[in-house]
């Protein structure tokens, strides 16, 4: 009844999770330098939560940059 995947939809979704992945993985590195920092005391609390809301902002925007590249949106 159902047909599985086509070869080129598979790859087009192997392309879409190792971006996704590569994205997350940059993204849990960048947080692992703002906790550092905050440690560190090179920033206070307040800078910490705003940059990290902006690292969480621009990965929801790339994620749906990747969404609409691949045809996922």
């Amino acid at each position: 009844m159902f047909n599985s995947p086509s070869g080129k939809l598979q790859k087009i979704w192997r392309s879409y999770l190792k971006e996704r992945c590569e994205q997350h993985q940059s993204l849990s590195k960048e947080f692992s330098r703002l906790d550092m920092l905050l440690k560190e005391n090179s920033i206070d609390e307040s800078t910490y939560e705003r940059l990290k809301k902006l690292l969480e902002t621009g990965y929801e925007q790339k994620r749906q940059e990747i969404r609409l590249k691949y045809g996922f949106a």
